[in-house]
């Protein structure tokens, strides 16, 4: 395997071996971590709405139900960048760790390429200083050392940096798409809304996926021989949404990507291969 191919390797995810390519999407909340960040809804109690808070994993099955509806405020704290530094903090003390926790772990030591796709309203910086926090309060002192070698090796031109650049350097190289913040509303204006997170990740994903596939005709002149993108998503509506745009569009338009689903709703990882027609 080239050196060019490493040093952009951010263009197209995670390469194994030879000419095996892998990218990786993390869901935040109840993937990744269990947040304590909670959710402002109105709930009909003896035909009188009455304000709650429930938590995301309640959310993703309560959100359609007609006892519960959305009030303006329900997602304020989900936008708030104190907010989100605090609640990771918090999470990550608790030992509060989702289904896809260690894949992403695996990744970070790695120095794999990787994209948080989640229907928060933070800013993409925001995101970014999160993983950054689970560098620094998971990852052994060895962990860590073997991170950044990792780092030098597959962007050879970093080598001179300390260990704290070549981490942000890093950091930086990955995407992080929240679909409800002000940066993704302005790229995607009809990616719908915090309601509807399915409509954001689903051009979110066709966002990664362009990138990865682009980057690996470019860098490898198509002489690949399998390349995979993983989704994990803990909220059902998603993962059916997001399975259906596979089967119907994406499929069609990238038959030689191997798409495969992470559902991770039962607190567990079901790994689902989507096939091809």
């Amino acid at each position: 395997m080239s050196n060019t191919v490493y040093n952009i390797i951010r263009e197209i995810g995670e390469l194994v071996s030879d000419d095996i390519i892998k990218g990786y999407s993390f869901d935040w909340d109840d993937n990744i971590l269990f947040m304590p960040t909670m959710i402002k809804v109105d709930k009909k109690v003896e035909g009188r709405w009455k304000p709650i808070k429930v938590s995301t994993e309640e959310f993703s099955s309560i959100r359609n139900a007609p006892n519960y509806k959305i009030r303006p405020d329900s997602y304020d704290e989900f936008r708030n960048h104190e907010g989100f530094i605090k609640d990771t903090i918090q999470a990550i003390s608790e030992k509060k760790f989702g289904p896809s926790f260690g894949k992403l772990k695996e990744s970070l030591i790695n120095a794999s390429p990787f994209s948080i796709i989640t229907a928060r309203g933070n800013a993409p910086t925001t995101i970014m200083q999160g993983v950054s926090i689970i560098i620094d309060m998971v990852l052994s002192d060895d962990e860590k050392t073997e991170m950044v070698d990792n780092i030098k090796t597959k962007y050879p031109s970093k080598v001179d940096l300390t260990d704290e650049e070549a981490i942000y350097f890093y950091l930086k190289e990955n995407s992080y798409m929240p679909v409800s913040s002000e940066e993704f509303l302005t790229k995607y204006p009809d990616s719908g809304s915090a309601e509807s997170p399915e409509i954001g990740k689903k051009i979110a994903l066709n966002d990664y996926v362009k990138r990865v596939v682009n980057g690996a005709k470019k860098l490898t002149n198509n002489e690949y021989r399998r390349l995979t993108i993983g989704f994990s998503d803990d909220d059902k509506k998603n993962i059916e949404a997001v399975i259906s745009y596979i089967e119907e569009e994406l499929n069609i338009i990238y038959p030689e990507v191997e798409f495969i689903i992470y559902d991770t709703s039962d607190k567990g990882l079901n790994r689902i291969v989507i096939e091809k027609s």
